[in-house]
């Protein structure tokens, strides 16, 4: 039997294997003389021992949907008396007095070169011996979080092979604390190492709940080159987040003398390992201690591909439903099923119907598109070559879009559309035979589809309402300023259901509760993304459980309270506006007409937004049920598997096809995660244009802000809620990152969708690569007021996650 508890200073850097890469790289520095705080790890065979055998079988079906169950199971287990003993007299070893320690997981995958895993595990500070045994199940059970499962997936790790050591360390009790880079992640090749830095313990700047310090130091001699300061307000401490007090709170976390010593052994460590260093460090009592060291991890290699249109002479655009609601590569199942029955759909609209549709020599075939995995739609319609179609096709359009939709869509759709998904998401899917499953969710996706379409036409009564108001008030106000503040302040069900979590955390209400459960049951189907692969909000309600947590520790703002806030502000814009125009009845009447226009249609989109998404649990579960029983039978490996198979294997399967589908799915999965890494160009091919007769309309159809190099540092994108915030950037690409965002991190996004929503209540500003004034990310940033700047285009990849930003939602720059 392998030992069960081995402490720190016995341990090397090839001892990864056994106590996971923290703890060997701890005893690797403890061999090379750095300052390390005493400690011990409970190694992996000690996880594999225990907790491995209690989740036997668990592994083998559908991991990342029984992501919650996994983690309670192992919550739950007793530790062999044996363990405990060794565990509590360790721990007595180390901490004679009976004083606190700091308690670590250390994965076996965690902190290397290639995956740091950084915040996905558990951390606890301040651990006391009758809490130790919790702690280190806790540590445990996070190795089966939501977004560690999926860090693993896109990362090629096998779950089976997923272990986990725990580190236990002395608690170091810091004045300050903070990380060191030994390479500046924001500007590679400058030669200086980047320390961020604040008073107490590192979690507030590791976790983002302040500006930290932030000084650059020259490698030689350790000298500042530069310095940024600010105020911090709040600091973590044994307890958690505390004040500062008023005279330290503008004051340097470190002195010159103490930025050159950590700059000291930052490069001991960089030089031991030889490679980059990420430090995290405290100070406590005058003397330095260093807590971890990690390899900075290696940028990810951007595949090399092209972008090639995959029917020759056509063009292709990333627009409507393609950019911010289909933001990742499609799945196989998505691409071939949903996506393009919703184009399609959308196509009959203002086409005449499906066979005016398949008659008109206008409409390019097939409509939607996948490049590289990514959504695309046609645009290359030959319109000078028919000029009676095209005036026949531009009545339709015209015919179609100035209808009575609102009254179609609240009379007929809506109750349609709310009704028939009630009974579909009623239906008990395990006594129906697959051949009934695959009609119920055909009828759901038909209805989404038609639904979908119906939302094209009316969006087109919002977004030109608040395009001609906003060039409406720059002509009559005559001023420089912006419109949207006289948008903000009304009530929406994004601010109801920010009032609902504030309410479940005032009363106590945690995400165990039936109140939560109640809550995620009413706003749980508004998806992060279209595509039905991936987990609703219901299954992961990672970005509610933040705002709840934000709410119960008093990081967000009353809901309540803001509202009437923002209210307070669009009445006083609007009054200082029509009492500029008080000599001119005409330009107020129109001006008020178009406020009446944007704020009903407002409403509009708001509530049809609510109810799209409707059936997307129903259709998760609808193919889940059939992944489960093709997994049983061999076709696959597990019930996720099936959002890897086209719409015509699956049918074939569910009717007998006995043919074994795992080697297909682990290529397409594979390669859908080496797509993630692409960033898709906006047109294929970029130079395309779009004439009808002798006028260039193509920016009617493709329009986005480009990156303005300008002006150094800043990017440009539409200025669409306004104010002006100075956070640490918090670059958040997919669900997997929403746990990182803190309270008052600007939130660096490629898209924002319904279901982003709640982040927002503890964003302290937004910035997005794609969106404008019209589209729901704004009208979201103006409900919860904080700045925001849309279509940069590419701030993701331009924008260095900690990094210092500010964003001025007033002129559309970002510096």
């Amino acid at each position: 039997m392998p030992d069960r508890v081995v402490a720190l200073a016995d341990l090397r850097a090839g001892d990864a294997g056994v106590a996971g890469a923290k703890a060997a790289n701890l005893g690797e520095l403890i061999h090379a003389g750095l300052p390390i705080p005493a400690g011990f790890c409970l190694p992996v065979a000690v996880y594999r021992e225990v907790v491995t055998p209690a989740l036997a079988g668990l592994l083998d079906g559908d991991v990342e949907g029984d992501a919650d169950r996994l983690r309670r199971a192992v919550e739950r287990i007793d530790l062999p008396a044996t363990i405990q003993a060794e565990l509590v007299a360790a721990y007595r070893r180390i901490s004679p007095d009976g004083g606190p320690v700091a308690v670590r997981s250390s994965g076996t995958s965690e902190d290397s070169a290639g995956a740091s895993f950084a915040g996905q595990y558990h951390t606890e500070l301040a651990v006391t011996a009758e809490r130790l045994l919790d702690a280190v199940r806790r540590c445990w059970a996070s190795l089966w979080q939501p977004q560690a499962v999926r860090y693993r997936q896109r990362q090629g790790i096998a779950h089976t092979d997923a272990a986990m050591a725990v580190v236990v360390q002395v608690m170091v009790e810091a004045d300050a604390a903070g990380v060191l880079f030994t390479a500046d992640p924001g500007a590679a090749g400058s030669g200086e190492l980047v320390i961020e830095s604040s008073w107490g313990y590192g979690e507030a700047v590791v976790g983002g709940l302040v500006n930290p310090d932030r000084f650059h130091v020259a490698r030689a001699g350790g000298r500042i080159v530069r310095a940024e300061l600010s105020r911090k307000t709040v600091a973590v401490g044994p307890g958690g987040p505390v004040d500062v007090a008023d005279e330290r709170q503008a004051h340097p976390s470190l002195t010159a003398v103490q930025v050159a010593e950590l700059a000291r052994l930052a490069l001991e460590i960089e030089r031991h390992f030889g490679a980059p260093q990420d430090v995290e460090w405290a100070y406590a009592a005058g003397r330095p201690a260093v807590l971890q060291a990690r390899p900075v991890t290696r940028s990810v290699a951007v595949p090399d591909v092209a972008w090639h249109s995959p029917v020759e002479g056509a063009w292709w655009a990333r627009i409507s439903i393609c950019d911010a609601w289909l933001p990742e590569p499609l799945s196989t199942l998505f691409a071939t099923t949903l996506y393009p029955s919703m184009v399609q759909r959308w196509t009959w609209n203002w086409a005449g119907g499906e066979r005016a549709a398949l008659r008109n020599p206008l409409l390019p075939r097939p409509m939607a598109g996948v490049i590289n995995g990514f959504a695309y739609l046609r645009l290359d319609f030959p319109l000078n070559r028919h000029p009676l179609w095209t005036a026949r096709l531009v009545a339709g359009w015209f015919r179609f879009h100035l209808a009575r939709l609102e009254r179609r869509w609240r009379g007929t759709i809506l109750p349609r559309h709310v009704e028939r998904i009630a009974e579909a998401a009623a239906a008990d899917l395990a006594a129906m035979d697959g051949e009934a499953v695959l009609r119920l969710l055909g009828d759901v996706e038909r209805l989404s589809a038609e639904y979908w379409a119906i939302i094209g036409g009316l969006a087109w009564y919002w977004n030109v309402g608040e395009w001609l108001l906003a060039a409406a008030f720059r002509r009559l106000s005559g001023s420089g300023d912006s419109h949207t503040p006289l948008l903000l302040g009304y009530p929406t069900t994004t601010s109801r259901a920010e009032q609902e979590l504030y309410h479940l955390a005032r009363d106590g209400g945690g995400p165990d509760t039936a109140a939560f459960a109640a809550f995620l049951a009413r706003y749980g189907h508004q998806v992060h993304n279209l595509d039905f692969a991936e987990p609703t909000p219901a299954e992961d309600p990672v970005a509610f459980t933040a705002a709840l947590d934000a709410y119960r520790q008093g990081h967000a703002t009353d809901p309540h309270e803001r509202l009437r806030d923002l209210a307070g502000r669009r009445e006083r814009a609007e009054a200082a506006v029509f009492h500029a125009l008080r000599r001119s009845p005409l330009r107020r009447r129109v001006l008020r007409g178009l406020l009446r226009w944007s704020r009903r249609y407002a409403q509009v989109r708001d509530e049809t937004l609510f109810a799209f998404t409707l059936g997307w649990p129903v259709l998760r579960r609808g193919y889940l049920e059939l992944g489960r029983r093709l997994a049983t039978t061999g076709v696959l490996g597990a019930p996720a598997d099936v959002f890897h198979l086209s719409g015509d294997e699956l049918r074939a399967a569910v009717h007998g096809d006995p043919t074994d589908r795992r080697d297909d799915v682990r290529r397409r999965r594979g390669e859908r995660e080496r797509q993630r890494r692409l960033n898709p160009p906006r047109q294929v091919p970029p130079d395309a244009r779009i004439h009808l007769g002798p006028f260039d309309i193509t920016a009617l159809a493709v329009f986005g802000a480009d990156t303005d190099d300008g002006e150094p540092g800043g990017l440009r994108g539409a200025a669409v809620s306004p104010g002006r915030v100075t956070g640490t950037a918090r670059v958040v690409r997919s669900t997997d990152d929403f746990g990182r965002l803190r309270p008052g991190d600007v939130l660096v996004a490629p898209h924002i969708t319904p279901a982003w929503s709640s982040l927002l209540a503890i964003a302290g500003a937004v910035v997005t690569d794609v969106g404008g004034v019209l589209s729901h990310g704004s009208i979201v940033a103006r409900e919860y007021g904080i700045p925001a700047v849309m279509g940069t285009t590419d701030a993701t990849r331009h924008i260095v996650d900690g990094q210092v930003v500010t964003v001025d939602g007033d002129r559309g720059r970002v510096h």
